[in-house]
């Protein structure tokens, strides 16, 4: 475990080490992705941070709060639903029309559902869109700012569940026609691990996939209907809170794991430098797995089983195959590829 004065001390250097950080968090406007954006402004001397969430009045009180936090720091929000491809291009090429690098992509966006496959107008299930697809899009199209970031290379952060790998149906990674809850988070998790190795392997930015551990967010009320939400909330979330993780550290905690220089890119640890280890094994890797008190570890059985099977290409292939034909969809939407 990282003990958490660690975490604070590290976090409490950027101001030297990464005084004026370019952000990109898509989800930041609650829970894990607000709490961490309150600590890049409160830990940073200038950061420049865009927020790419679905209503920018609701998100004027964080905005407001930001920028008291950190008066020198640039607060923009893209309003945008990511759970379509197009609507993430555009947010994209907004971003790359201002910036040239970027040292930090951020997601969190997602949510919980009971019910079956709900496809959006591009032919994607919504859930597993925001959790997966919509990520991989955003980190496609800015892995050149990315790779361009010249304090260290950039790093994407996806809060889902690394660690948490499993069995995907090869024949079907799009779960058109074995959908349920199930796999739905299987795949998109196992999904995440592997086109993060993919990535790692091939580009100069480094990659981190982490399980949060249990927060106290608002992710029950805003996925399901007042009653059921009451039910977790005001039955189930007492219970749970106890083994619960305090949401102020989770963002402290969620700002090591997205600044540390533990986890480099591919073959950039320096010498003397703890890197951690990737989820191939391997130290430095620049794929890691993460649980929320920041320790990394390899993958598990399943994953070396598909990694050896070549399936990390094949996922990325996929993926990339798959979020153009969703873009094809939407004719009078531009791509940016």
């Amino acid at each position: 475990m990282v003990a958490l004065d660690i975490v604070r001390k590290a976090n409490s250097s950027l101001g030297s080490r990464l005084p004026n950080p370019v952000a990109l968090f898509v989800g930041g406007t609650s829970g894990i992705g607000q709490s961490t954006l309150r600590q890049l402004a409160l830990n940073t001397k200038a950061p420049k941070a865009y927020i790419v969430g679905r209503s920018e009045n609701n998100a004027k009180p964080l905005l407001k709060e930001l920028h008291d936090m950190n008066p020198r720091g640039s607060f923009k929000f893209i309003e945008a639903d990511v759970s379509l491809i197009s609507n993430v291009d555009k947010a994209c090429e907004s971003i790359k029309q201002q910036e040239k690098t970027l040292d930090l992509l951020f997601m969190t966006p997602g949510g919980l559902s009971l019910v079956g496959r709900r496809e959006t107008s591009e032919g994607i299930d919504k859930l597993f869109a925001l959790r997966y697809y919509a990520r991989m899009r955003f980190t496609q199209n800015l892995l050149p700012l990315l790779e361009a970031a010249e304090t260290q290379p950039g790093r994407v952060v996806s809060v889902l569940g690394g660690g948490f790998e499993g069995n995907i149906n090869a024949d079907d990674l799009e779960l058109k026609h074995n959908y349920n809850i199930v796999s739905c988070a299987m795949h998109s998790v196992t999904m995440t691990s592997l086109a993060m190795e993919h990535l790692a392997a091939s580009h100069r930015a480094s990659f981190v996939h982490v399980y949060p551990g249990l927060v106290g967010t608002n992710i029950y009320t805003n996925s399901f209907p007042p009653p059921l939400a009451a039910v977790y909330n005001y039955g189930m979330w007492p219970l749970m809170y106890p083994f619960s993780v305090n949401i102020n550290e989770s963002g402290q905690r969620q700002l090591f794991h997205a600044t540390s220089d533990h986890y480099p890119a591919n073959g950039l640890a320096r010498s003397g430098d703890k890197a951690a280890v990737g989820s191939d094994e391997s130290v430095g890797s620049g794929a890691y797995l993460m649980n929320w008190k920041g320790e990394t570890f390899p993958a598990g059985e399943q994953m070396r089983s598909l990694r050896a099977q070549g399936m990390a290409h094949q996922v990325w292939e996929h993926t990339t195959n798959l979020l153009s034909r969703a873009v094809q969809m939407q004719p009078n939407m531009f791509a940016s590829v």
